[in-house]
């Protein structure tokens, strides 16, 4: 089972990390789309009620292959296929509809707050590390979107969120789990091996022109040179703008009494704290096992033990691998039982065991804020400060735009700059989408945006850092793939290597089947074989490297058995034999929470998928014709 689980784990990796950088990177570009009232029967997939427009089932694939190509960047050879991408965000995307359906039925509750947190925490509305309106506003207008239909589908998605982790939070691991779990980290083995380079077999290459066109041919995407442009642009550095201003009294005293609970700080405690969950209390065994440990836990406290430290070790929270703090909260923010006990704690005191529907606690206040409101004379120098940050960022951005309706008027920055010879135009060099640079190293989604903007025409005004900028596209070149004449000997060079590579196999092979084991093998053609010292699953195989397949048919395999094939890692090919295997004792007594974390992972990912497969057998769905292909086991 916890095999099953492992490779499911693998699978899923790649794409798990993808749906988190498409929510952060472009959370305004794609939220809101799905809709139920579309009269149109112009979409992509319909989900029951929800209609998925082509808008965003683009937007979604245009931003997964964006942040792919950021992550392999040169080794862009690696990445998922294309029709692997459109699969996985057609998955993607009919999950969460099917989730939001589902969390409607169960009238999962979202708070107005619960949206407001989430909303000031996107860090596409933030500016100098605060919360924006106003730039909340202009990224919602430029989108095509209200703030009333980006709330709701915020609202949304926090409603996925919760079911999302109401069902993972379903599983439990088992303690035979963990043993097989941890074997199957610890085992360690050792081998023998002979390499073959190919570089000995290269002069045996035979390099006929037909063959050489032929290789081209079958592997001509491989020499394909990606599209080009070449941008102008004008950066707009606030520095570079002479502001002064002077902040009156009546300006502070207006911001102080129209803001007064912004100067309202109220009562916070700081805690920490262990948790023994229990998922059903009406389980006698369950409930009396949890109650055991966590009065274990508190003795062991009350001798002087660690709370941080006892946290890390058995507490079965998220914040466990923090010390169990959970930073400061206010009254409202906690659950009721918690929130009594610790309001009622003084600092660096320890509760006793305390019951809510989570399971039992133990709390540890390290910090009491009491409630205060600032005085003016308090917050005036705050507030001079906040207006004066305030006044100059509206005078840069009125500059800019300023600047901004001019460039338009004369039609781009090419005209612009013909008429105004003291603007600084900035050119970048011809480059692609997997390139980074200045100033857009670590922009996708902007990059995306000025490879579709067409030729001449001028981009909006673009926020990088504290600065402001405008692009228009200079040239473009297009995608192309060489023409054999003018990359012959790159041709040849990896057409030779792949032949080496394959005469190389060839003869290792027939090594194999003239001879029992490595030994013999060495003996035959007079070439010694290395034995390694012993290594687990998750290292480096030593002196050969890193390859999944060959790490698990070497722990596959019986002690004293040469496997049955080469294997090729870094251009070199191998022959391998297990020398010995040694299996770890297993030592009970251990909690082993990074192990239970692991398991625990893998096990609600599991569960999460099953759920979705029950709903998706109970689901009205329909793809268009044109998708269609990408959907399948």
């Amino acid at each position: 089972m916890l095999k099953q689980f492992r490779n499911q784990k693998r699978l899923l990796s790649v794409f798990l990390w993808l749906v988190i950088a498409a929510f952060i990177g472009t959370i305004f570009l794609v939220w809101g789309v799905g809709s139920r009232n579309q009269s149109s029967n112009n979409y992509a997939l319909k989900v029951n009620e929800y209609k998925v427009s082509y808008e965003e089932y683009q937007n979604s694939y245009q931003n997964t292959v964006d942040t792919l190509r950021q992550l392999f960047g040169n080794q862009s050879k690696q990445m998922p296929s294309n029709e692997e991408i459109q699969k996985q965000d057609i998955t993607e995307l009919k999950n969460k509809y099917l989730l939001l359906g589902q969390a409607n039925k169960l009238n999962i509750p979202v708070s107005d707050t619960e949206v407001m947190n989430e909303l000031t925490n996107i860090s596409s509305f933030l500016q100098n590390g605060q919360f924006s309106p106003e730039r909340y506003t202009n990224i919602l207008r430029a989108n095509g979107l209200t703030p009333a239909a980006f709330e709701q589908s915020l609202k949304e998605d926090i409603k996925i969120s919760k079911l999302r982790n109401m069902i993972r939070n379903s599983t439990r691991v088992t303690p035979s789990e963990i043993k097989k779990e941890y074997t199957y980290r610890n085992t360690e083995a050792k081998i023998r091996y002979i390499p073959f380079s190919p570089s000995s077999f290269k002069d045996n290459v035979n390099i006929k022109d037909e063959d050489l066109r032929a290789y081209f041919v079958e592997n001509k995407e491989n020499y394909r040179i990606p599209e080009e442009i070449k941008l102008k642009y004008i950066e707009f550095n606030p520095r570079d703008f002479d502001f002064k201003t002077n902040i009156t009294q009546q300006e502070m005293e207006s911001y102080y009494f129209q803001n007064k609970s912004e100067f309202s700080q109220p009562e916070k405690v700081r805690a920490s704290h262990i948790l023994i969950r229990v998922k059903d209390f009406d389980n006698e065994t369950e409930v009396k096992n949890a109650r055991n440990k966590i009065e274990n836990i508190l003795a062991q406290l009350k001798k002087g033990k660690d709370f941080s430290e006892m946290a890390k070790k058995y507490s079965e929270d998220a914040s466990a691998q923090n010390g169990g703090d959970l930073g400061y909260f206010k009254k409202g923010e906690m659950i009721k039982e918690f929130e009594n006990t610790a309001f009622s704690l003084e600092t660096g005191k320890i509760s006793g065991i305390v019951k809510t529907p989570f399971g039992f606690h133990i709390i540890k206040v390290t910090d009491h804020r009491k409630a205060k409101e600032l005085t003016f004379q308090e917050a005036k120098d705050s507030i001079a400060e906040k207006l004066k940050k305030r006044n100059k960022e509206q005078y840069f951005n009125d500059k800019v735009f300023n600047i901004y309706s001019k460039i338009l008027k004369a039609s781009n920055i090419s005209a612009y700059q013909s008429k105004n010879e003291n603007i600084t135009v900035h050119t970048t060099k011809y480059f692609n989408t997997y390139e980074n640079v200045y100033p857009l190293e670590g922009k996708p989604d902007v990059k995306r945006q000025l490879f579709n903007l067409p030729e001449a025409e001028v981009s909006n005004v673009i926020d990088i850092g504290d600065k402001k900028y405008v692009f228009e596209v200079a040239d473009r070149k297009d995608s192309y793939v060489p023409e054999f004449s003018k990359i012959e000997e790159k041709v040849r060079q990896d057409y030779i290597q792949e032949q080496s590579i394959q005469k190389a196999r060839n003869y290792a092979e027939k090594l194999l089947k003239e001879n029992k084991n490595i030994e013999s093998i060495s003996d035959s053609v007079n070439k010694n074989y290395t034995t390694t010292p012993f290594f687990k699953r998750a290292e480096s195989i030593p002196g050969i490297g890193i390859n999944s397949k060959l790490t698990d048919n070497i722990f596959a395999a019986e002690m004293g058995s040469t496997l049955d094939k080469p294997y090729t890692v870094n251009s070199r090919v191998y022959l391998v034999e297990l020398a010995d295997i040694k299996t770890p004792d297993f030592p009970a007594e251990k909690d082993h929470p990074d192990i239970r974390n692991f398991i625990a992972n893998i096990k609600s990912e599991a569960a999460l998928n099953s759920y979705i497969s029950k709903l998706e057998s109970k689901a009205e769905i329909w793809v268009a014709p044109s998708l269609r292909d990408y959907i399948g086991n």
